[in-house]
């Protein structure tokens, strides 16, 4: 039986299609002969893997990505599917499948085999887990030497600054004013130095004297140590029992006159005795008071009126003048009459 054309163009294109999938299965490294053993793992970030990537475990390729998608739950979460070639590996239950970076340029995923007894059936979501890339990790260490390095460079621009700002013309002749200070001091005292150099050099024979002195006075001391104690022992003994004898007598009548002079104080405050009525009645400042303004009237009535009281060859002034004594007696005794 002879086949038709068409069948025969049929078959072609179906036999075409057939090895195109089996082709780009075989470039993705996908066995169609072989049992499919399917895992899904979620991402939040799927930096860096394709859809060919490999699966690791223990370095050893055991499978390789064969899809991303996002979920449609609105999570935002990207599934991964991957294809496990290896059926004698069995993946537990709370196995982690990690993001990690395979070389410096690639990223690919690695199985973290849990401890769990229950295996992952084929189908299953496992755990998804995330490394650092190189890049990330590098920029993680590199940001706070960045900003440390930021902050210096502003604290070094600021001090250039401030340096830039000191360093005018009168700040760098001070600088060279006080150099030069420096220079004279330490030129004096080297010339110090070598007077004392001089000095000692010259006077060695009486400093050598005068410290062989020393040991000699040093060495008496130490041979009349027991006197010295002796002297020392009298000493205090005297200023005992002077504290004790003389000293106590003197404190005793220094304090009954203490006393003796609190009780005059108290006495004349209390107003006892001529003193203490005098500080505290005023009868006698008022009479002597009132005493001296007579006197200053009688003075001023003998001063105005002269032949009251001295006549000569017995005569007398007829109308005598009035003086301010007397208006103030005649002032008195009217008001007096008024209020009686």
């Amino acid at each position: 039986m002879k086949i038709k054309k068409e069948y025969s163009i049929a078959l072609l294109v179906l036999g075409g299609v057939g090895l195109l999938i089996f082709g780009v299965n075989f470039l993705k490294g996908l066995d169609l002969f072989q049992k499919r053993n399917l895992y899904h793992v979620k991402y939040n970030n799927v930096a860096g893997i394709t859809g060919a990537s490999p699966v690791f475990y223990n370095g050893y390729k055991v499978g390789q990505v064969i899809g991303t998608k996002l979920l449609p739950d609105g999570s935002g979460q990207i599934l991964v599917t991957f294809q496990m070639n290896e059926d004698k590996l069995m993946v537990p239950k709370d196995t982690r499948v990690q993001i990690y970076s395979a070389d410096l340029f690639s990223r690919a995923l690695q199985l973290v085999m849990g401890t769990s007894a229950v295996p992952a059936p084929a189908g299953d979501t496992l755990i998804g887990d995330a490394q650092l890339s190189l890049t990330d990790a590098v920029s993680q260490q590199i940001d706070p030497l960045k900003a440390k390095a930021e902050g210096m460079l502003a604290s070094v621009d600021s001090v250039l600054n401030s340096f830039q700002s000191l360093l005018n013309p009168q700040a760098v002749g001070d600088i060279d004013s006080s150099f030069t200070n420096v220079r004279r001091a330490l030129e004096s005292l080297s010339n110090t130095a070598n007077t004392l150099d001089r000095l000692v050099a010259t006077e060695s024979a009486t400093l050598s004297a005068a410290l062989h002195n020393m040991e000699r006075v040093s060495a008496t001391l130490a041979a009349n140590s027991d006197e010295m104690d002796h002297i020392f022992t009298n000493l205090d003994t005297l200023s005992t029992d002077l504290a004790k004898g003389r000293m106590r007598k003197v404190m005793d009548e220094l304090a009954a006159t203490s006393s003796e002079l609190r009780k005059i104080t108290t006495s004349i405050n209390e107003g006892n005795g001529t003193m203490g009525k005098l500080m505290k009645d005023d009868s006698l400042y008022s009479n002597l008071n009132e005493a001296s303004r007579e006197l200053d009237l009688l003075l001023e009535d003998l001063r105005m009126n002269p032949n009251r009281y001295f006549s000569v060859f017995g005569k007398k002034d007829r109308l005598p003048k009035l003086s301010d004594a007397d208006v103030e007696r005649i002032g008195k005794a009217l008001e007096a009459e008024k209020k009686n």
